[in-house]
């Protein structure tokens, strides 16, 4: 004994120190992993805690090929088509669930006419639905191709006016078998209103095409026409190539031939819109 105290043997304390040591050691490599551990965890924290990350504007996409519109712009410019002052639709009768519809030549808007609940058909808005007799209707029916475009990346569907139609909730006929002379997509009638109806009329006459200037009253039955002195073979697809007839008073203009609406004759020559 040394002052009450008892030491080791010689051996034995070189091996507690060496076992001591190893003990530190490994308390420090434990307390180096804790650490790391807390460093990560706060970090993933503060990562989720601040906003999403983004790419800088330069990197943020990668452009790729240009996607193919659904549908061109139309080759040649369509009229300005302005509907006159619609009279109110019958009692019952609604349009709705608008939509659009478009070729590569031209495009408007349809909605659903429908009759107490039960459609009747798909209509052109632009056109629209003109009350012409009592409980009777003319408008432009809208279709939907059943095969797809070629030039598109995805499925997409051409919609196109097709014949006119005179309806009745009794009968339904194409304009082109009531109106003398009439051309379902060439002929560019006028919107009728109070019944009447302007419109080219084609005559064929190998190799080409009279022309006459046309008007149609429904409720009287009447048809009003006058030789324009004009022929045109019409080879072409353009639903506009003759324009829409326009009424200034009481005056009517058929590409410039000027008719008086009373008498239903050609009185001047004026130059074609442009």
């Amino acid at each position: 004994m040394d002052g009450g105290q008892r030491r080791l043997p010689r051996a034995d304390r070189g091996h507690f120190i060496e076992t001591a040591t190893c003990l530190c050691r490994k308390a420090r490599w434990v307390i180096f992993q804790s650490l790391l551990m807390v460093v990560s965890v706060v970090s993933l924290l503060a990562s989720c805690a601040g906003p999403e990350t983004r790419l800088p504007p330069a990197t943020a996409s990668v452009p790729g090929p240009d996607r193919v519109a659904d549908t061109s712009t139309p080759a040649r410019p369509q009229p300005e088509i302005v509907p006159a002052l619609a009279s109110p639709l019958p009692s019952g009768y609604t349009l709705t669930d608008t939509s659009g519809w478009s070729t590569v030549e031209e495009d408007g808007q349809r909605a659903v006419l429908r009759h107490g609940g039960v459609t009747i058909d798909t209509v052109d808005l632009y056109f629209g639905v003109s009350i012409v007799g009592e409980d009777s209707l003319v408008f432009l029916p809208v279709r939907t191709d059943t095969a797809p475009l070629t030039t598109t990346s995805v499925p997409t569907y051409e919609s196109f006016p097709t014949d006119h139609v005179f309806w009745t909730p009794t009968s339904r006929r194409k304009l082109s078998d009531v109106l003398p002379f009439f051309d379902a997509y060439l002929s560019s009638p006028t919107i009728p209103n109070m019944s009447v109806i302007h419109y080219w009329g084609i005559a064929p006459k190998r190799p080409t095409n009279r022309l006459y200037a046309m008007r149609y009253d429904f409720r009287r039955a009447r048809v009003d026409s006058v030789y324009l002195d004009r022929e045109d073979a019409l080879a072409t697809d353009y639903r506009y190539h003759l324009g829409i007839p326009q009424i200034h008073g009481n005056e009517v203009s058929f590409d410039g031939a000027i008719l008086d609406a009373s008498t239903w004759r050609v009185i001047r020559h004026d130059p074609p819109p442009r």
